[in-house]
């Protein structure tokens, strides 16, 4: 039996994206330009409490398989929220519709419905078929992501400075590192996150995230 998902809280200086976990396991909701929800990767663990709190942020118009293994809770919220569109990338998708038995939509109707200050990003040289998002607040950049970095365990509102990897990401999660490390590597040349926005573990926070995440690229 699945533990039950927190309610969900809001992120700290980032309107529109809330948080909640079950163990060490993250779902985060997105408020779309609708004034719908999309939640990014589904935690199983729903309860009537939740229910209750999802309804007061919005209706529940998404659901979000961020790569093909997060798909535990899709088949609970999808008999809670039926109405909702199941999505996920092209690369995610026939794992997902074998192993669940749903339908998955790819990603166009999500990346219309996403506020101007959200972007969807595909990281090269993966296998899983995993996305992020990106958003962007005054001058706060955060990724929601979700097997390529981790935080610790902690508590539900902790907040760390060191991203992790997950032991299991270099063999299941990445097809060609040296193609994926270019990737990151050249994102975050770019710009690079203030917040990190895990489905395992505590957020990362800190304004000198890049040289730690180039870091952990190396252990790849």
């Amino acid at each position: 039996m699945s533990k039950k998902l927190s309610p969900f809280f809001p992120v700290q200086e980032f309107s529109g994206l809330w948080s909640a976990r079950s163990a060490t396991l993250r779902c985060t909701a997105i408020r779309l330009k609708s004034g719908g929800l999309c939640l990014y990767s589904p935690v199983a663990g729903l309860s009537a409490g939740i229910l209750e709190s999802l309804k007061a942020l919005g209706d529940v118009q998404m659901l979000l398989a961020p790569n093909h293994y997060h798909n535990k809770g899709l088949k609970e919220y999808h008999a809670a929220f039926p109405e909702a569109k199941l999505c996920c990338s092209v690369k995610a998708k026939p794992r997902l519709e074998k192993i669940t038995g749903l339908t998955f939509d790819t990603l166009g109707d999500l990346a219309r419905d996403l506020p101007d200050s959200l972007q969807i990003l595909e990281p090269d040289g993966l296998k899983t078929g995993e996305i992020w998002i990106r958003v962007t607040e005054r001058d706060q950049l955060a990724w929601i992501l979700t097997d390529a970095f981790a935080g610790p365990k902690g508590k539900q509102d902790d907040m760390s400075d060191k991203p992790e990897l997950l032991g299991t990401f270099p063999k299941f999660g990445v097809a060609d590192k040296e193609i994926y490390s270019r990737w990151v590597n050249e994102t975050l040349s770019r710009e690079a996150p203030t917040l990190i926005i895990p489905c395992h573990g505590t957020m990362i926070s800190d304004l000198n995230l890049e040289k730690a995440l180039r870091a952990k690229l190396t252990s790849l």
